[in-house]
């Protein structure tokens, strides 16, 4: 087979590479037009293992959409970039539909990979994105003003390039070209169009930031704005209490932003490199859509989907680290010695198991929560794991039924997340949503997204919540979420 006319031959492919991505291609719109429907193909083979912050960084100049993923879990990583497909929904239903058009995508995909380089050519490509917390006709917006959330409800999409790391020691990696091919369409321009975009995207020698440079380059704010102010969130979580006590629910994690607005564009590289240094124990995330990017540190995963076993882990219940390891020591007897916080934990956790319960052969809570120690803040976290999942379950039905936990919305839901939008007042967008990925076969895992901030330019709205019981009171909590909006603060270099 001739190698692609015009088509720039990269070293990292060469012609015979490129001979079997147009292969792929071609078999793909044969189908397409045998079929009357679009038709993915994929193809893959491997490369030597990049830096994912310094590959993002150089990918996401070259396209409007992108995501970096370093798992916190088994160390590996994932860089998408471009756009082979979006697959977008709206409304309470938006994960369902999502996952529906997902099973119908991939279905029929044709894969293949470079003879030789033992690739598994059923896992195919990747759905990435994430979902916001609530959909757009549940959420308020600040008091006063009408704004227009930046990122869609549901965004999901089948990159066009795609670099999957298993760990950060592993010195390859597998790099994948997605399309969705048309009746009609040129086999051998689309297979031309991934070329181009490899070589645009995959630099020569990309390394992370020094120490020094991440020593460097803080700023002082120009404007500071608390969304909504100080005492008006505290009288909010006042109202929250009484409405517990008073039996309308048991909890409700009431949520607050603050608008840093600085004289030049964040570096949002650097911001990422210090979160991945700062917070090993984080997965550390970042999305970018047109000209806002979504980025984050997350120690809380909302589920995992591997083989027949999911896991997904109550984090609930926080605080600060000691200056001391004796005052360390003290602040974490606080927490697990702590009737208010302990009550807040058990009912996180009564929610996954019984949510997971269905779907199982068997539910296991961990025997008592362990305290999860991060930079700045200690948690109180317990794994639960559900083994002998229901066949043809895959992991966006485990987010459905998941999202949002009462770590992030409230317990009972219903009646937590009514009060939300009745008085939060704050448009959450995709702060406290999910993010992750799922390939062909339904595996997969999604992170809840908090730790994190939301970054245009020279601005960035960064977002804390607390979960609020019949015993909280307001000051400590508007404490406690200060405490929770230091690590982006310091990682976009904010004096």
């Amino acid at each position: 087979m001739p190698a692609l006319s015009g088509a720039p031959v990269l070293p990292l492919l060469g012609h015979a590479s490129q001979d079997d991505l147009l292969d792929v291609c071609r078999r793909a719109a044969r189908a397409a037009q045998r079929q009357q429907r679009p038709v993915l193909a994929s193809w893959a083979t491997r490369l030597r293992h990049a830096d994912p912050i310094a590959l993002w960084s150089h990918g996401r100049a070259q396209t409007d959409r992108s995501l970096l993923w370093h798992s916190a879990w088994d160390r590996g990583s994932l860089v998408a970039l471009g756009t082979a497909h979006d697959l977008t929904a709206h409304g309470d239903s938006r994960i369902p539909a999502t996952r529906t058009s997902w099973e119908r995508l991939v279905r029929d995909a044709v894969t293949g990979s470079h003879p030789g380089d033992g690739l598994p050519t059923g896992q195919g490509p990747l759905l990435v994105g994430g979902f916001s917390f609530a959909a757009a006709a549940d959420t308020a917006a600040t008091a006063g003003e009408t704004r227009t959330a930046p990122f869609p409800e549901a965004l999901m999409w089948v990159p066009a390039l795609q670099m999957r790391g298993s760990t950060s020691l592993s010195p390859m990696a597998e790099l994948r070209l997605n399309a969705v091919i048309h009746p009609g369409d040129d086999p051998e321009q689309t297979a031309k169009s991934l070329v181009h975009l490899a070589e645009q995207c995959l630099p020569e020698g990309a390394a992370p930031h020094s120490q020094d440079a991440l020593r460097s380059a803080s700023r002082k704010p120009l404007a500071f704005r608390e969304l909504p102010a100080a005492e008006q969130w505290k009288g909010m979580v006042g109202q929250a209490v009484d409405r517990i006590r008073a039996g309308a629910f048991e909890k409700v994690v009431l949520a607050r932003e603050v608008q840093v607005t600085t004289g030049m564009p964040f570096d949002l590289p650097m911001a990422l490199e210090r979160l991945r240094r700062t917070y090993p124990d984080a997965t550390v995330f970042a999305v970018g859509h047109g000209a806002h990017t979504f980025i984050g540190a997350t120690p809380e995963y909302l589920v995992r989907l591997s083989g027949t076993s999911v896991h997904a882990l109550g984090l609930a219940g926080t605080a600060p680290r000691g200056s001391t390891a004796r005052l360390d020591t003290e602040l974490e007897k606080q927490l697990t010695d702590s009737a208010k916080i302990r009550h807040e934990h058990d009912v996180v956790v009564r929610m996954l198991v019984n949510a997971l319960r269905p779907t199982c052969a068997h539910v296991e809570a961990g025997n008592g929560p362990t305290v999860l120690k991060l930079a700045n803040v200690q948690h109180l976290a317990t794994v639960v794991e559900g083994r002998g999942v229901q066949p043809g379950l895959g992991i966006l039905h485990f987010v459905e039924r998941l999202h949002p936990t009462p770590a992030l919305g409230g317990h009972p839901r219903e009646a937590s997340l009514n009060w939300l939008k009745q008085n939060e007042g704050l448009e959450r967008g995709w702060y406290a949503g999910t993010i992750g990925w799922t390939d062909a076969s339904g595996q997969g895992e999604f992170a809840v997204a908090i730790r994190c901030a939301l970054v245009r330019d020279s601005t960035a709205s960064l977002y804390a919540g607390c979960g609020i019981v019949a015993d909280s009171d307001p000051e400590e909590e508007y404490e406690e979420t200060l405490v929770k909006l230091r690590p982006m603060l310091q990682a976009l270099g904010v004096e």
